[in-house]
């Protein structure tokens, strides 16, 4: 009996599992990869939900990709990626922002007299 045979038949079989695994794991892989770009687009839309026209937002952080910020109405933080750069170095922590037209607007008074009136309630400067 030739063992060669047999041998071959097996190493085959081997290598049909080899890429069946890969396969199935590719798969998987893809899969979440999918998954996460719908998360992601949820985060998104989320964002744009916490987003209110002529809301005040307090700078609380900053991040890799922009600023925390924490609305004023409903004390909600998130982070802000969609800012614009010029705006990014002119602000730091506490500093007060206006949401208006799509965009986020410095309120340089707002600021000034919360840095001057100490730690009040923010709603007072409105």
């Amino acid at each position: 009996m030739n063992l060669d045979i047999f041998n071959n038949l097996i190493n085959n079989a081997k290598e049909n599992d080899i890429v069946k695994d890969f396969i199935k794991e590719l798969s998987n892989y893809l899969q979440k990869e999918n998954e996460g770009g719908a998360t992601l687009h949820k985060k998104k839309k989320n964002i744009e939900n916490l987003r209110e026209e002529n809301c005040l937002y307090q700078v609380v952080d900053r991040s890799k990709n922009g600023v925390y910020l924490q609305n004023l109405k409903n004390n909600k933080v998130f982070e802000e990626t969609n800012i614009d750069q010029e705006l990014l170095n002119k602000i730091g922590n506490d500093y007060i922002l206006r949401y208006k037209e799509g965009k986020y607007i410095f309120e340089e008074e707002l600021t000034d007299e919360f840095f001057n009136e100490g730690l009040i309630d923010i709603n007072e400067l409105k």
